[in-house]
């Protein structure tokens, strides 16, 4: 019978995790360099707040991650709750490894800390957990796999109330700034090693439509300001939000030629 073990991060099995998340593009020099933006990341928040990410083993195999953080630790978010752990992903790639409980074991262990008192969050418990589930396509999709272990749907968010009852947050909106006219903004996050990857294909998608136009790439966690002015949206063009992401190719196309008024 499989046996699945959960491990905290640490610096030893960091690279464990991009065995995990980068599977197949280990060697893949674009890959590279958003995983060596994301080691850093993970480095810094090891120092400045404990782990912030869980690895399941299957077998002694690294096969699904968890990766969260406190709220308060985010630089863009603004008026952060207290107390309140963001969950950013869930990740199990590996078909073979799917319907053994390698997800459900990442969750109930974060439960488990965030009840009892979180290294993330200096060893205090947490109040709720919140996370924006998306899908990459492979698997049970987040919003089922995260109802299916007791989240709810909140305000924008889905929440699991640990020691205190969900409060929402007031989510910014983007107003145009008339510095972003006739330009793109991409906000790119080195949580995610793939970031730097669709930031480099976006940019090149941008330029085949227009050219001439001008790109600014922007880390939000090194330049939060620039998150926060613009509602912490991924995508501004000619001071439009862009809602489609990369994956969503002809209707990014659209919601841009749209911006540039095409």
């Amino acid at each position: 019978m499989s046996q699945v073990r959960v491990t905290d991060l640490n610096e030893e099995n960091l690279d464990d995790v991009f065995k995990v998340c980068s599977h197949g593009r280990l060697d893949d020099p674009l890959q590279r360099r958003g995983i060596e933006i994301k080691r850093r990341w993970l480095l810094e928040m090891l120092e400045e707040h404990g782990p912030c990410t869980k690895i399941a083993y299957l077998d002694g195999r690294p096969v699904a991650q968890l990766l969260f953080y406190p709220e308060e630790a985010a630089p863009f978010i603004t008026d952060p709750r207290r107390g309140v752990v963001v969950l950013h992903c869930a990740y199990n790639p590996f078909p073979e490894a799917r319907g053994k409980g390698a997800g459900t074991a990442l969750i109930q262990s974060l439960v488990d800390e965030c009840r009892r008192g979180l290294p993330a969050l200096h060893g205090r418990p947490c109040r709720f957990i919140v996370a924006k589930p998306f899908n990459t396509g492979e698997g049970i999709p987040l919003d089922e796999f995260y109802r299916a272990n007791g989240f709810k749907q909140g305000r924008q968010e889905m929440f699991l109330e640990i020691t205190a009852p969900y409060t929402p947050r007031e989510t910014p909106e983007y107003r145009p700034l008339p510095e972003d006219r006739g330009r793109a903004v991409m906000l790119t996050d080195p949580m995610c090693e793939w970031s730097y990857r669709f930031a480099v294909h976006v940019e090149k998608f941008l330029r085949e439509i227009d050219a001439s136009l001008p790109v600014e790439t922007i880390d939000k966690w090194r330049r939060p300001e620039e998150a926060i002015k613009r509602g912490d949206e991924w995508l501004v063009v000619n001071a439009t939000p862009i809602r489609s992401f990369w994956t969503q190719r002809e209707a990014l196309r659209r919601e841009v030629e749209r911006a540039l008024g095409g």
